[in-house]
């Protein structure tokens, strides 16, 4: 399939850039921080600890929630921590050391890139932005596609939308993520071809299921120019 490829979505965090490192460990000890000021039997550390273990199967957000029930945290404190968590302002981030050099020379070899992020969309339109991912990405004409998913958890249309934008069949797309259960059996169901970035909360994941399954999977972005021809 990876010879058919004309044209490549990325996903944004913990793909091209450190999510995991550079925001979501700060923002998880935020969120431990306000959770366990509600309660007396849960530690920082364990709010924390608690945040990673659980996100693995539920999402960040979810994991907040799902402790806020466990301890009986008032809702107004959960949302504290979800805010926490999720701030507006985003803090100074940059990209992968080879994502830059790399986008430019997929371009340079003329496939046609697009990015799709799920997260709050004022949000990841900063990340975007900070990266300097704006001269490969763009809202005008649908190459940047920002997934809210609080409003829904299913990729797919966005996906859909961005393989439209690339004017290409999904067996000519190439999907770039970290995430099994997101990405690659989102793209593979709708029959594009993926590549996994073994990075992030699900680094250590196997897959659970034939979709979950990619293609290939990498360590660093530049890799794909060895895949592609």
């Amino acid at each position: 399939m990876i010879a058919k490829v004309k044209g490549i979505i990325f996903d944004l965090d913990d793909t091209l850039f450190d999510c995991t490192g550079q925001l979501t460990q700060p923002a998880r000890r935020r969120a431990a921080k306000i959770l366990a000021s509600a309660h007396p039997d849960l530690s920082i550390e364990t709010g924390y600890q608690q945040q990673v273990l659980l996100s693995q199967t539920h999402g960040s957000s979810e994991a907040i929630r799902i402790l806020g029930t466990q301890y009986n945290i008032p809702p107004n404190v959960v949302e504290q921590a979800l805010n926490a968590y999720n701030p507006r302002t985003v803090e100074a981030i940059t990209p992968f050391p080879d994502v830059l050099p790399t986008l430019a020379a997929l371009v340079q070899r003329r496939y046609q890139l697009a990015l799709v992020t799920s997260g709050k969309p004022d949000r990841q339109r900063k990340k975007v932005r900070l990266l300097g991912l704006c001269d490969y990405f763009s809202e005008a004409d649908n190459t940047l596609i920002l997934h809210d998913d609080q409003k829904s958890s299913d990729k797919t249309p966005s996906l859909m939308q961005a393989a439209k934008a690339l004017s290409l069949p999904y067996a000519h797309i190439l999907c770039v993520g970290d995430k099994l259960t997101d990405e690659i059996a989102t793209a593979k169901n709708l029959g594009m071809a993926t590549v996994r970035m073994r990075h992030g909360r699900q680094k250590i994941r196997k897959p659970q299921t034939p979709l979950e399954q990619p293609d290939i999977e990498i360590d660093r972005i530049s890799q794909l120019l060895s895949l592609l021809p």
